[in-house]
């Protein structure tokens, strides 16, 4: 079995990335890709104590000051700097007869809705939405086991 995400969080710079920082992992995928702002990135710790159980992504037409009641959140806009709609990572933890979601993967796309990929549902919200640029869907699994990732350490001589 897959273990699964139990924490997300975003990480915010004003340079590519993501950042080393254990204990996070991150998708390689900025959410502003092909539109500027912020470089933002989706990060995810896995493990079995209380698991992520569902995700969305949810846009508006302005700022939210809250996450829409029984979800959580980082209250990070992931449009930050770009335009566009204000869109929102939300998700809910350990609900009784829910499958826990083992990985995330976003699809940046010159696809008007997201394509198949097998093991995988999509999220119907392009996270461009209003600030042009290519689309990108988000896709979460139930069974598919998110790649570790090969961590370089640079040390300076």
């Amino acid at each position: 079995m897959a273990t699964p995400i139990q924490q997300l969080t975003n990480q915010v710079d004003d340079n590519p990335g993501p950042k080393y920082q254990p204990p996070w992992d991150f998708l390689p995928v900025d959410t502003n890709t092909g539109v500027g702002g912020k470089y933002i990135y989706i990060g995810y710790i896995s493990g079995d104590s209380n698991p992520v159980t569902s995700i969305n992504f949810v846009a508006y037409s302005q700022a939210q000051a809250n996450p829409p009641s029984g979800w959580s959140w980082t209250g990070q806009d992931l449009k930050q700097g770009a335009g566009g709609k204000f869109i929102y990572m939300i998700w809910k933890n350990g609900e009784p007869g829910k499958q826990p979601i083992s990985a995330l993967q976003l699809l940046v796309t010159n696809q008007p809705s997201p394509p198949y990929i097998a093991g995988y549902e999509a999220i119907n919200q392009d996270l461009n939405q209003g600030a042009g640029g290519p689309y990108i869907w988000p896709y979460y699994s139930t069974t598919v086991q998110m790649q570790a990732k090969a961590e370089a350490i640079l040390v300076k001589e």
